[in-house]
């Protein structure tokens, strides 16, 4: 479980957003010679993603998938599956998982390291957004704006699920995509529910 938080300042004004997320990996046991070996893995996600509010400039969202169903993802962007593992040097694979519920303190998140961000400049309605990174986010929403801090920290706080009073349209969204198998399409950036609350919460 991990504190996720992102900073932003545009016009000088910094707003920041923070959230839990929580990746939960089961895993089978090996069939080969030695059985104490993990299996096949397979993570899955709760908590929400973090939200800045930027006032009139609208919302940017740090999602916890990147809404595109294609690896290598285009521009970088990482899943919250493994961003927390990544700035602490651990990969998530087999012989790695085992390490990841030791992980304690704080780490900088990278550009290389870094979540889809999506930035709403009309929160109200989904169709705005936008794609952004590090480094177009002063070409996109403003000049002026910049990213002035983004880290993980490993934390026990509870999770806390409030983004659907933040984006009004979220409870629609999850309700026609929830336990339907719904997938961004190949090569293609669409919304998911599970972008912005995690699958299971």
């Amino acid at each position: 479980r991990y504190r996720s938080h992102l900073a932003i300042s545009v016009d000088d004004k910094v707003a920041t957003g923070s959230s839990i997320v929580e990746v939960v990996w089961q895993c089978g046991r090996s069939y080969g010679n030695n059985h104490d070996e993990l299996g096949p893995c397979y993570p899955s996600l709760g908590g929400q993603a973090a939200l800045v509010n930027l006032g009139s400039r609208g919302v940017v969202v740090a999602t916890l998938h990147t809404g595109e169903n294609i690896e290598p993802v285009p521009d970088g962007a990482i899943s919250a599956v493994w961003l927390c593992g990544n700035a602490f040097s651990n990969k998530s694979t087999n012989d790695e998982l085992p390490a990841l519920p030791k992980l304690s303190g704080r780490r900088n998140l990278a550009p290389s390291n870094f979540p889809r961000l999506v930035w709403f400049p009309k929160p109200d309605d989904p169709d705005t957004a936008t794609k952004v990174t590090p480094q177009n986010i002063a070409s996109i929403i403003d000049p002026t704006a910049r990213i002035t801090e983004a880290y993980v920290e490993v934390t026990s706080d509870p999770i806390v699920i409030d983004i659907p009073g933040k984006l009004l349209w979220f409870s629609e969204l999850q309700r026609r995509q929830k336990g339907k198998g719904t997938v961004s399409k190949a090569g293609q950036f669409q919304l998911v529910y599970n972008m912005f609350v995690g699958e299971n919460s």
